[in-house]
Order: C-alpha cells, then sequence, then structure tokens
C-alpha cells in the first residue's frame, strides 16, 4: 500500500477514535483540586490541536493532495501538542492513586508521537497508528474515571 493511500485510510480509520480531553466532563469541583483544572486546560489544549488536525488531515484527504509533504507540518503540529500535553500532565500535582495511569496515558500519547512521524510515508502501519490512537483514547479514559470525570467522546463523534 503506497504511503499516499495508506494515509487515507488512516484518516478515515483513525479519525472516530480521536481524543476528546475536556470536552465532555463536567465541569471540575470547586474544591482545592486544582490537578482538576489543570487536567481540563490540558486537555482543552489538546483537544482544539485535535480538532485542528483531524480537520485539516480531511481536508487533505478530500482535495487529494494529501502528500508526505502537506501531511507532515498537520503532524509535526500534532505531535508537539501531544508532546506540550504529556509535559503538562507530569507537572500535575495528581493524587497518589492516579500517578500510574497518568504515565500511562503520557505513554500512550508518546506512541501516537512516534507514529506520526511515520505513518503518511508507510513507515508506520495503519493498523498500528490506529491501536496507538485507541490506546490513547483507552488511557485518557482510565485517568477521567479516576478523577471523578465522564469519559471522553471521539471528536469525530462530535
Amino acid at each position: 500500500m503506497t504511503g499516499s493511500r495508506a494515509w487515507r485510510l488512516a484518516w478515515c480509520a483513525a479519525g472516530p477514535l480521536l481524543v476528546g480531553c475536556a470536552s465532555t466532563a463536567p465541569p471540575p469541583p470547586t474544591s482545592s483540586s486544582n490537578y482538576l483544572h489543570q487536567y481540563a486546560s490540558a486537555g482543552g489544549a489538546l483537544d482544539t490541536a485535535t480538532t485542528t488536525w483531524d480537520t485539516l488531515g480531511k481536508g487533505l484527504v478530500t482535495t487529494g493532495t494529501n502528500t508526505i509533504a502537506n501531511e507532515a507540518p498537520i503532524d509535526a503540529a500534532y505531535a508537539q501538542a501531544l508532546s506540550t500535553f504529556s509535559n503538562e500532565l507530569l507537572a500535575i500535582q495528581f493524587p497518589a492513586s492516579t500517578k500510574n495511569d497518568v504515565h500511562n496515558l503520557v505513554n500512550a500519547a508518546g506512541a501516537v508521537r512516534n507514529d506520526l512521524a511515520g505513518v503518511a510515508s508507510g513507515a508506520v502501519s495503519t493498523t498500528q497508528f490506529v491501536n496507538d490512537e485507541a490506546n490513547l483514547q483507552n488511557a485518557i479514559n482510565i485517568v477521567q474515571h479516576e478523577l471523578g470525570l465522564g469519559s471522553s467522546t471521539p471528536i469525530a463523534g462530535t
């Protein structure tokens, strides 16, 4: 499968799995749970980046301009957003019971970030990319459940 064809499949397959960290969660309580506010802020920024990545990528597919050269800056921006999200999570003082799952979430974001460097060219399989996106979504939902927040809704489903 060529990189361009594989990427069309990746956009179609991964689109429904994209993360939505803060969009469906109820507002954090007004108690001293500052970590909830920090998580919502980090998640909101990632939501914005994910929506932008998804929209721009689908636009390239629709117009038939989804070349490696056109996809690279979009993927790089999304990879940077995942990196920023991960760094912000690691700086938040979560309850001790949540820290392991936060680290799992950071690792899942890292896997997607690494995939982005090779998915358009075919160096990373569509299957791996879609699986890593699903793992990221699951990791987000686990952390949100532990924080007493609702599961996130994949962006493509909104």
